[in-house]
């Protein structure tokens, strides 16, 4: 055999999700788990060199962490899951609660109201959001971005 008649299968498309691209942690459920979520997504964004898009994404976090620590309660667990896929960074927040994210339909939010636009804020800085049911909770989810 020689040099010619060596075939070499295309390279494979290079993704950006491999065993390091996947972050997952849960917290107990509370006033401080929203902190300790976005402690936890700052670090990991650090690790992967992601400091371009660490301020949305931790505004992302935020919003969902607060919203789920509402909707489940105190003592439950309240997930984040992280991970890089292609161009994308998908921010996942779950819970044990099954009341859906967005009630149908949704309440207007008086101007003066201390809450009720962190899904507006999470839909502004999003490529695309959504939510999932899952056996036991829900988990809502952010597509942003890769710089």
């Amino acid at each position: 055999m020689n040099d010619t008649d060596v075939r070499t299968a295309p390279a494979a498309p290079v993704l950006r999700r491999d065993a390091e691209g996947v972050f997952e942690r849960a917290v107990a459920g509370g006033p401080a788990a929203p902190a300790a979520l976005r402690r936890l997504a700052a670090a990991r964004l650090r690790a992967w060199g992601l400091d371009a898009i660490a301020a949305d994404v931790l505004l992302v976090v935020s919003e969902l962490a607060t919203n789920a620590v509402r909707a489940s309660g105190a003592g439950t667990l309240v997930g984040l899951r992280l991970m890089v896929w292609r161009a994308v960074l998908s921010v996942e927040v779950y819970d044990g609660s099954t009341a859906p994210a967005v009630p149908a339909p949704p309440p207007a939010v008086p101007e003066d109201a201390e809450s009720g636009r962190g899904l507006a804020i999470v839909a502004a800085l999003a490529r695309h959001w959504g939510q999932r049911r899952d056996p036991d909770g829900k988990t809502v989810y952010a597509l942003l971005d890769l710089p």
